[in-house]
């Protein structure tokens, strides 16, 4: 057992998609890398459409509205607007290290630079994201205290 536990996190890291069937590879490698590209250049119009508006999303961004009806694409861009570096963090810079199927969907997790005001840190940083109808719909972003190096 101690021989596969090396290899298999040496695998995760030359390929963050090996834990997928290679159907999954297919359909959500795509969809990964849209939602980076989205978070690197705020492109929130286009991450709208992948975006889980879940309740903790809308409490973010709708200062404590759990409850509210689901955004349109204008409101949600003046929310990611009003609140993304200001309330809460933004990544900067992201490199992806491993995506696997987690209850309720898939763990997608990485080394990212995050930024909200004067406060920054470089940190594992991580979206649980769903399947619906073969497409992935991203939640809110988060990370923890671990450092690593872009």
């Amino acid at each position: 057992m101690c021989v596969l536990l090396p290899f298999s996190l040496s695998a995760q890291t030359n390929d963050p998609y090996a834990p997928l069937t290679p159907t999954e590879r297919d359909t959500f490698k795509p969809q990964v890398e849209r939602w980076v590209k989205d978070q690197l250049r705020r492109d929130w119009y286009d991450l709208w459409e992948i975006q889980d508006q879940t309740p903790e999303l809308k409490n973010e961004l709708l200062l404590g509205h759990k409850d509210a009806p689901d955004m349109d694409r204008k409101q949600y861009v003046d929310a990611m607007r009003q609140t993304i570096n200001i309330g809460y963090p933004e990544i900067k810079a992201f490199r992806l290290e491993g995506v696997k199927p987690e209850p309720g969907g898939y763990l997608i997790w990485g080394c990212g630079e995050q930024r909200r005001e004067e406060w920054k840190q470089t940190s594992i940083t991580y979206v649980h994201a769903r399947a619906v109808d073969g497409k992935l719909m991203f939640g809110l972003h988060g990370g923890n205290p671990d450092p690593c190096k872009l």
